[in-house]
């Protein structure tokens, strides 16, 4: 679909054509970078928009890719951690009452850095997981490692694929990547619950 053909009320759709534009275009590293950083705080096209169409651009420089991409996300996720959830902890108390936050922590506090790392390895909005876990005050070393795990999982597959299988990556990926990031979610849950238990 090109730009011209979607509807002006498509605001997702023009953002979305509009990062994928980057691709093929010098600054694309750059624009990855900072869409990455973006999305892991605010509601936005996901860098894997960009990521997949570079990488199948420039296969070669897939894994150089995939870094960017992860380093962006990751320092997004601070940003949502430090930033944005600070600023948010009194309005979101006001708006959801004492009672609701308290349950965010305990609940962060028992499986905090589980939550962080589906989101960062699967479809779910990494960003209203970085911003939780700020407000909940997850510990910080438990929820850098899982950002880092997720996200490095989930551009580092993307890239992996891309490089390996071409121009089938992209229709795979979509057909198939979101399963994949959540069977590999399960059974790295599953091992860590069952390491806990020896």
């Amino acid at each position: 679909m090109s730009e011209q053909s979607v509807p002006t009320w498509a605001l997702h759709r023009r953002l979305y054509e509009w990062v994928l534009g980057f691709a093929a275009r010098p600054i694309a590293p750059v624009a990855l970078f900072f869409i990455a950083i973006i999305e892991a705080f605010v509601p936005f096209v996901p860098p894997d928009v960009l990521l997949i169409p570079m990488c199948l651009e420039k296969r070669s420089k897939s894994a150089m890719f995939a870094v960017i991409a992860i380093t962006g996300s990751i320092l997004g996720a601070l940003i949502g951690y430090f930033v944005i959830a600070s600023m948010m902890a009194g309005g979101a108390e006001w708006v959801l009452g004492t009672h609701s936050i308290e349950v965010v922590v305990s609940e962060f506090e028992k499986r905090g850095s589980a939550y962080v790392f589906i989101a960062a390895l699967t479809p779910i909005p990494f960003f209203a997981l970085t911003i939780a876990a700020g407000i909940a005050k997850l510990n910080f070393g438990v929820f850098l490692a899982a950002c880092i795990i997720g996200r490095t999982l989930r551009y580092g597959l993307e890239a992996a694929i891309t490089y390996w299988i071409g121009q089938k990556a992209k229709t795979f990926i979509d057909k198939w990547f979101n399963a994949i990031t959540l069977i590999a979610c399960i059974v790295i849950l599953l091992g860590w619950y069952l390491s806990t238990l020896f």
